[in-house]
């Protein structure tokens, strides 16, 4: 087996053949990047059609079957992303759009045809895509231990980046850009709720996304659906000051019971997660902030009961302790805390 990997360059329509014959894996095997947005596949392209050089892809070249149903299997290792882009685009599976100068600056070339999908180029385009060489790195008959040392090895520095630095190093458009904006809220700040360790390696802005989303799609299965938020609402963000305006004003709300939540079990992010998802419901119709403040004893007598003997605790305290102690992240655990609080706040306020 050759274990030095070989440098060659293909076109573009040969990747398009390949994967249309099934013989082009894209499966994630190896990497586990963010989703792309619409905005960086547009930008892709964008270098494409402005002939800048794209990074080389590394492929391994694997042989499958016997006799005559022996066929070549083109197993991406890295690259794997701009390539499904490549062909997703080629395939008219979306337009170009209009981006952002600030988040994904294209060229003067590309703006002409926004809103065009691939067969909708001139001809001329069309050719340039498709015949346009990308560098390829090809190794044959590695196995899965070698390639998965390799992509470490490719991938040294990016391994490092938490989930959240990963996403602010991939996207830069309106979505991100509202979740830093309402990080900088003097709300977590007065709340001490996050730890000079949480800012650095960016938990709080995770949280609050998490938060955000929540607002935005209701609550969610642990932290799955980010990615896609971050992909979705990266270039056109639809209503972005009203749900702004929005999670400010369940912040302000919450400020009516600050004590409360400082000094209590409600400054763990699981409880947190759930009272904001509840005030957020109490706030849905309102245009003002609304007075937590005839909730706050029965939030701390629930408080007090979850946290103090298991046979003293009543039936409400005891579904609440449940969904805190394992799996507190997972969606049936989210909704359940957040019918406890949401009962709460109906009952005691007006």
């Amino acid at each position: 087996m050759e274990l030095t990997p070989k440098p060659n360059t293909q076109a573009l329509s040969w990747f398009y053949g390949e994967y249309e014959k099934g013989s082009l894996q894209l499966t994630p095997k190896y990497q586990r990047n963010p989703i792309w947005s619409i905005g960086q596949k547009c930008f892709l392209i964008d270098s494409i059609i402005s002939g800048c050089p794209l990074p080389q892809v590394y492929i391994n070249i694997k042989t499958d079957g016997f006799g005559q149903k022996r066929r070549t299997i083109y197993e991406v290792v890295d690259g794997q992303q701009r390539l499904r882009a490549i062909i997703e685009f080629m395939n008219d599976a979306w337009p170009l759009v209009a981006t952002t100068a600030k988040s994904y600056p294209v060229s003067d070339t590309y703006k002409p045809h926004i809103g065009k999908k691939y067969s909708e180029l001139p001809s001329k385009m069309q050719d340039q895509i498709w015949n346009f060489p990308l560098a390829v790195q090809e190794l044959r008959g590695w196995d899965d231990a070698q390639i998965r040392a390799l992509f470490r090895r490719l991938n040294y520095v990016v391994e490092k980046l938490n989930k959240q630095e990963l996403r602010h190093s991939q996207y830069f458009g309106e979505f991100v850009a509202a979740v830093e904006k309402l990080a900088r809220d003097s709300f977590w700040d007065d709340m001490t709720f996050f730890s000079r360790r949480d800012s650095e390696r960016m938990k709080d802005i995770e949280f609050i996304s998490e938060l955000f989303v929540l607002l935005i799609d209701g609550p969610q299965d642990q932290q799955g659906s980010l990615d896609r938020f971050y992909a979705d609402y990266d270039v056109v963000f639809p209503k972005k000051n009203s749900y702004m305006l929005q999670f400010t004003r369940i912040l302000k709300s919450l400020t009516t019971i600050s004590d409360l939540i400082i000094s209590s079990r409600l400054n763990k992010k699981a409880d947190f997660y759930g009272l904001f998802a509840a005030v957020a419901e109490a706030c849905k119709h309102k245009k003002e902030a609304v007075d937590l403040s005839p909730a706050r004893q029965a939030l701390l007598s629930l408080v007090q009961e979850v946290d103090g003997e298991e046979e003293q605790r009543g039936a409400t305290a005891r579904s609440y302790h449940a969904t805190v102690i394992e799996g507190p992240n997972k969606l049936p655990k989210r909704a359940e805390r957040l019918r406890i609080l949401s009962n709460i706040l109906s009952d005691n306020l007006d």
